[in-house]
């Protein structure tokens, strides 16, 4: 993974500040809070035959993702204080395994969970590789620390 593609160490501060609020929100979501906000909002596939539309609708759901999504995308793919080889190796393999165990949650999902409980998992499925990478990678991160500052 090339460093370009990296966002400056200074966004991951801005990110962590966005994330604790939006993970909150999320988890009010999950747990059944539904504000009603209604705006119109251009709509490239609306509900029947209505193709590229302004619609009227519940933007709660937007309220929701769009802050987690932002906010966890900075947080994952922000720079490191000190950014060498070694951390990208850890990033990228950490992504990697974010990515397998993300598929293998989806996959058991499409055998095992049906119906209105399926469209459910697959709205956290969104978020669920994201948050996989940036535990994963940080759990690293840390675990080579306590084990650099033990070997002083």
């Amino acid at each position: 993974m090339d460093s370009k593609f990296l966002l400056p160490y200074r966004f991951k501060r801005i990110g962590t500040i966005m994330l604790f609020p939006s993970v909150v929100l999320g988890i009010l979501w999950c747990f059944g809070l539904k504000l009603d906000i209604q705006a119109p909002v251009f709509s490239v596939f609306g509900a029947g035959d209505e193709i590229l539309t302004v619609i009227h609708k519940n933007i709660f759901n937007e309220i929701v993702a769009i802050p987690l999504l932002l906010s966890l995308i900075v947080v994952g793919f922000s720079k490191e204080k000190y950014e060498d080889e070694y951390i990208l190796k850890i990033r990228l393999d950490s992504l990697v395994w974010a990515i397998y165990i993300n598929y293998f949650i989806l996959f058991l999902t499409i055998i095992f969970v049906f119906k209105d409980s399926f469209t459910k998992i697959l709205i956290y499925n969104m978020f669920t590789m994201l948050i996989l990478f940036i535990l994963r990678f940080n759990y690293l991160l840390l675990q080579n620390r306590r084990l650099l500052n033990n070997e002083k």
